[in-house]
């Protein structure tokens, strides 16, 4: 040991005798006792015991997960192909080729955009329906919800009519497709 941990123990078992002192000193005043040393503190310690410190441990106790559903098994249908099993090392497979991007012309901008007007035409119908159940349930905040959305929608919908609209005179003047 070096000689700053020596001095470090000695002053810390100084320390420990004169703290058991002064608890000796101060409880024999209490009890009127003599300034000696107490009987409890003149016998030899007892041996601790272990099962007096330490608690009796018991098993950790696990929680329970909720089951998780099994996979869903569906019986091939005729005419289904079984996947091929992997195989190590499998040579590489070609791919089918890319279509070409088809031209965007004004008819095929047309036609996408009649198209997302009639999707966005449906979610409107939706929402109406929606705001009517939600105000006859009295859900003032989802009635709030609702209109927020059907006023966006609506805009949204107006520009695509619009849009639809000049792409029309746009096609009708686009020379046929070959």
């Amino acid at each position: 040991m070096r000689r700053r941990e020596r001095v470090m123990l000695v002053w810390g078992a100084g320390l420990v005798g004169a703290v058991v002192l002064a608890i000796a000193f101060l409880t024999s005043q209490e009890t009127g006792a003599p300034p000696s040393l107490l009987p409890e503190l003149q016998q030899a310690p007892r041996p601790v015991e272990a099962a007096v410190v330490a608690p009796e441990r018991t098993a950790p106790v696990r929680a329970t997960a909720p089951e998780q559903p099994g996979a869903t098994v569906v019986s091939p249908s005729p005419g289904d192909v079984p996947p091929e099993p992997e195989v190590a090392n499998a040579p590489a497979q070609p791919n089918d080729p890319i279509e070409e991007d088809q031209p965007q012309t004004a008819r095929w901008k047309l036609e996408k955009t009649e198209h997302i007007a009639s999707l966005l035409g449906r979610d409107v119908t939706r929402l109406e329906g929606e705001k009517q159940e939600a105000r006859a349930r009295g859900d003032t905040v989802r009635v709030e919800q609702v209109e927020a959305l059907l006023q966006r929608h609506r805009v949204r919908l107006g520009e695509l009519r619009e849009e639809a609209r000049l792409l029309t005179n746009a096609a009708r003047n686009e020379p046929p497709e070959p």
